[in-house]
């Protein structure tokens, strides 16, 4: 990141002209240089159009934790424009700023200031499409963990009615074999999701999950299908346990994914990316404001 402002004096201007003389030599150098940056400075009009027409301005508040209704069709909108439309433009310019050579002294310095700007567009639509990609994703997330709580409760509820409604000795049997197993699973389970709610770093956390919680699970899986079961009653209260241990691997992969986005998003920091094109902005703002006192000055 850029914390300082690059600007060229219009003392140095000034003492440019008078070393120069606005001879013919820099006039000639001056006009190549406009002539050679022309498509450079087209796509950069249309960069700034592109930009505005995307009203960034409220994304602080937008994303702001405190926000309970966000808006994830505008989001996926200003990812796929970032990506889709204003990154393309960056890569143009970069592309046809290779083709511009400044063989005059003073104008590397000017030329210099337009990189530096350049290169701060390209940091920022990546940071700026990174964070609301992150975020999107994040959100969604967390939507998939609610959902599938939600149905881990409603497969709960349909397998307690089931083992409520046994009648015969062999259901019972089956269904009392079955809880126990059951049982023992989710205290296995239960144990080892304690260390998420421990002060372990995301990475333990994540790696706990990779490591031990989702091959446990996978064990329980196992551990229900080698039960010999007849009764009907006992094949549904299996069934509908195992769609909740599978519920329970979406469940802890999308806690890791969550994880990884909350991480990312840290890493990123969005007051730290918006200023990015404050900076970027009064770099545009004094180069085109040298270019005009030049153009004045040799007209």
């Amino acid at each position: 990141m850029h914390n300082t402002k690059k600007s060229i004096s219009t003392f140095v201007l000034l003492s440019v002209f008078l070393l120069v003389g606005c001879t013919s030599g820099f006039r000639a150098d001056f006009e190549s240089y406009m002539t050679g940056m022309e498509d450079v400075h087209a796509l950069d009009s249309e960069y700034d159009e592109k930009m505005s027409q995307l009203e960034i301005g409220d994304l602080p508040e937008e994303l702001s934790p405190r926000n309970q209704d966000i808006d994830m069709e505008r989001l996926a909108s200003l990812s796929e424009a970032l990506d889709q439309e204003i990154m393309p433009l960056v890569t143009r310019m970069e592309d046809a700023m290779g083709d511009v050579e400044v063989s005059n002294e003073e104008l590397v310095e000017l030329h210099d200031s337009y990189i530096e700007s350049l290169d701060l567009k390209q940091s920022f639509v990546q940071q700026l499409n990174d964070y609301i990609e992150t975020y999107y994703m994040s959100v969604r997330s967390n939507e998939a963990l609610i959902q599938l709580s939600q149905t881990f409760m409603e497969n709960q509820e349909e397998r307690d009615a089931v083992i409520d409604s046994i009648s015969s000795e062999d259901e019972t049997e089956e269904i009392d074999a079955l809880v126990a197993q059951i049982n023992e699973n989710s205290a296995e389970l239960e144990e080892e999701s304690e260390v998420l709610q421990q002060d372990e770093s995301r990475v333990e956390k994540m790696e706990h999950i990779d490591e031990v919680m989702l091959p446990l699970i996978n064990d329980h899986i196992q551990s229900l299908n080698q039960m010999n079961l007849e009764t009907d009653r006992g094949v549904r209260v299996r069934s509908l346990t195992l769609e909740m241990y599978y519920g329970f691997e979406k469940y802890y992969q999308e806690r890791k994914n969550t994880m990884q986005y909350n991480e990312r998003l840290q890493e990123l920091q969005l007051q730290n990316i918006l200023p990015l094109r404050e900076t970027y902005q009064q770099l545009d703002k004094e180069y085109y404001q040298q270019l005009n006192e030049i153009e004045s000055e040799l007209s």
